[in-house]
């Protein structure tokens, strides 16, 4: 039988090298075509569901987010395990199902389950977040952002950055780490405020009021009618230290007058670090079936085009495990 084989082989040579040859170049078709994963797409049975609440301790989380969350997705269909978790100012419950189950239609009900639960937690709770657990939406590429320019350069040019990435072909989302929210910070001087009989309550009105659009009257045209608005709105530092407080005799009382106005962030929420600095880290993660070489080489022209002056440092890339 073998010695059969070997024979046709050998008087049709052309052929079996023809088929040969065809088969090499499917096989080369194929690893530039199918897409290549550092992380497969395994969907886990498992789903959890945080809220965050800013102050509440773990006894209180436990108690007010944790009970609430619990008596309604514990009805949820399917469901194995269900695990909590209560810490300062945050809590999540960790949803198991049986293998095999409808990973749509377990998120379905979750999502029901925890819009049974809402009017149950605090009001000042953030919206409560149902998020399957999915390895290939782990991000692809994460990169840390630092240099010799202010923390503002810094933040603005990530934010760039990231709109920029976000349109990319393959792109889910686009994360930021360590980055603040820019805040004006008005320090009162306790003295001078004092001075002029002032209510912190005329302070904050006086804000308030300088900044929104006033809505003067209207106009009409052929086209319709239009409303003329005033531009209110604060624009930048000295705007806020020229505005008037109050009037006192022939002059006017300026913030300036009662209190330090300074550009600055709110106090870090998480932090980012390259090599002992500190950065803001950008965090890409892409579509499920896209090929993580070819996202990866968009984001990274993207980066390097915009990266001028500079130092940006690669600090995770899974496209190096896949290559």
């Amino acid at each position: 039988m073998m010695n059969s084989i070997i024979e046709a082989m050998l008087r049709y040579n052309r052929t079996v090298l023809t088929l040969l040859v065809a088969l090499f170049g499917a096989g080369v078709y194929s690893w530039f075509i199918l897409p290549k994963e550092a992380f497969p797409n395994v969907t886990f049975p498992s789903i959890y569901v945080s809220v965050y609440q800013n102050g509440i301790s773990p006894e209180d989380a436990e108690d007010k987010l944790i009970k609430p969350l619990e008596g309604e997705l514990s009805g949820v269909d399917g469901l194995k395990t269900m695990t909590s978790t209560a810490s300062q100012g945050y809590a999540n419950v960790v949803l198991e199902f049986e293998a095999g189950f409808d990973e749509e239609k377990a998120e379905d009900d979750i999502r029901l389950a925890v819009d049974r639960a809402k009017p149950d937690l605090p009001e000042d709770a953030n919206e409560p977040v149902v998020t399957p657990i999915n390895l290939a939406e782990q991000p692809i590429l994460v990169y840390g952002l630092t240099g010799p320019v202010p923390e503002k350069t810094l933040v603005d040019f990530a934010k760039d950055l990231k709109t920029a990435i976000e349109v990319l072909p393959g792109v889910l989302e686009v994360t930021l780490g360590g980055d603040r929210e820019r805040v004006i910070e008005v320090v009162i001087r306790p003295a001078t405020f004092e001075s002029y009989n002032l209510d912190i309550n005329q302070v904050a009105s006086a804000i308030t009021n300088a900044n929104q659009l006033v809505v003067t009257g209207t106009t009409e045209s052929s086209s319709g009618a239009f409303d003329i608005e005033l531009p209110g709105e604060l624009q930048g530092i000295k705007s806020l230290e020229d505005l008037p407080i109050m009037v006192d005799g022939n002059s006017i009382i300026r913030f300036s007058d009662i209190a330090e106005i300074r550009d600055t962030f709110r106090d870090a929420s998480n932090y980012a670090r390259v090599n002992g600095q500190p950065s803001v880290s950008i965090s890409v993660s892409k579509r499920t079936g896209t090929n993580t070489l070819d996202v990866t080489a968009r984001i990274k022209a993207v980066i390097e085009a915009a990266t001028t002056g500079t130092d940006i440092t690669a600090t995770a890339d899974t496209s190096k495990e896949t290559s």
